[in-house]
């Protein structure tokens, strides 16, 4: 089932690709917008063509009128200007593209049943069209009615004029449940639209969908494009356990002990670590917040491994390490160490100018222009301050939740890799995680 959004729907053919990777059998393709375009596409299996098209197409070649980058809509001027001469944009170039990718016969040869959602402005009222009610040379019109956002000319079909089926139902998963499908993948663009109740019912319905896609319904930008591709492939593969992570993509697969979940006696050393150490006059209360925000970045069950990869996740977050990319465990933590040993030099050096301590500090921490916390210095600084004290992890009273896990991470890292170098009878050597 996929959704409508415009130019975001680039997202659904990254999860797609994640479909096809792990063979994931499809029965029945719905989609509304650009949902009927891409689901089409699956229906043709014309993978290589369709990520072809999404990764080449942009604004100007579709609609002969560019688009300001800055906020992802097209120059007001022109494109006024363009609806107003044609009663909106015109769609014919984009016409002639999906007809490189979908082929009518075989879509309709094909094994896998297709729909699609619109709306009817000559009868004021939703259309629903199975690929067997669709008429002989007319499904692309149809993918076009589905699809004619606001903006787009109305696309008219035997004198009836239709436009986008958002208007009646952006995400119909409802129209499979009445049809008896029972697994349902509902892909998301998170784009405005209508979205209606899900019916109750005994289907599975898993949801893909993911907020930071890029772009606007109608910034069509190859660059973008490729973006939400990789998104949505990485959100598919998380969807089915390929990787796990709340807002990072890690594969389970950690083969060296730096990267391993944590142990009964390291979680004894953490906990009395947050408990005794003097700095903190909060007691009880931070330890409750520590779980909550542990628990709040898994599915709410902590075992020693998800508490592992929670914290590992937080951390990388604190130091504002990318997130649309896969990692393994050791390249995650080497991505962290790397930026904890920045952010310490960074401090060691402040610490070395005593004279201009002060000043240095607020040059680094104050933006004077909008007289605010630059907080991206701020957690490097105060991260910097991990471990001074060779015995314990930096913990205080105003210690933030998460400051406090990132310390604690960074501070196991440490611990781990001192014990590492003490089996290994390297005292001189760095474990080449870090």
């Amino acid at each position: 089932m996929l959704a409508g959004g415009g130019a975001r729907g680039s997202y659904q053919v990254g999860v797609w690709k994640a479909l096809r990777e792990l063979n994931i059998e499809i029965d029945m393709v719905i989609g509304t917008s650009v949902g009927s375009v891409n689901g089409a596409a699956v229906v043709c299996d014309a993978f290589v063509q369709a990520e072809h098209l999404w990764k080449t197409l942009d604004m100007p070649t579709l609609f002969d009128i560019t688009y300001n980058k800055e906020d992802g809509e097209p120059n007001s001027s022109e494109y006024i200007e363009s609806i107003l001469k044609n009663k909106g944009l015109d769609t014919s170039t984009l016409k002639y593209y999906l007809e490189q990718v979908i082929d009518e016969d075989v879509l309709r040869n094909s094994p896998i049943d297709y729909a699609l959602v619109t709306f009817s402005l000559t009868q004021m009222k939703p259309v629903i069209l199975f690929k067997k009610d669709i008429p002989k040379g007319k499904v692309v019109d149809f993918i076009l009615a589905s699809s004619a956002v606001p903006g787009f000319k109305k696309q008219e079909i035997d004198g009836e004029l239709y436009i986008d089926g958002g208007i009646y139902d952006n995400l119909p998963i409802n129209i499979l449940i009445d049809h008896g499908y029972k697994n349902i993948i509902a892909v998301s663009n998170a784009a405005i639209g209508v979205y209606r109740k899900v019916k109750e019912s005994d289907a599975n319905i898993m949801y893909i969908e993911n907020q930071q896609i890029q772009g606007g319904i109608l910034e069509f930008d190859p660059q973008i494009a490729a973006k939400n591709i990789l998104l949505g492939y990485l959100d598919g593969m998380k969807a089915f356990g390929k990787y796990i992570g709340q807002s990072y993509y890690i594969s389970d697969t950690a083969t060296h002990d730096y990267a391993k979940p944590l142990t009964e006696k390291e979680i004894e050393m953490l906990y009395l670590n947050v408990k005794n150490n003097k700095k903190n006059i909060m007691g009880s209360v931070v330890q409750f917040s520590l779980l909550r925000t542990l628990r709040n970045h898994t599915d709410g069950l902590l075992t020693a491994k998800k508490v592992f990869f929670a914290a590992m996740e937080i951390t990388a977050d604190t130091f504002g390490i990318e997130k649309i990319r896969p990692y393994t465990p050791e390249q995650l933590i080497t991505k962290i160490m790397a930026a904890y040993r920045s952010a310490k030099s960074e401090h060691s050096q402040i610490m070395k100018e005593k004279k201009n301590f002060i000043k240095n500090l607020l040059e680094k921490i104050w933006d004077k222009n909008k007289i605010r916390i630059n907080g991206k210095a701020a957690k490097k600084f105060f991260l910097g301050q991990v471990l001074i004290d060779k015995e314990n992890p930096s913990i205080s009273s105003n210690t933030t939740t998460e400051y406090l896990i990132s310390n604690l991470f960074i501070y196991l890292m440490l611990w781990r890799r001192k014990k590492i170098m003490k089996k290994t009878g390297d005292k001189n050597g760095r474990d080449n995680q870090e």
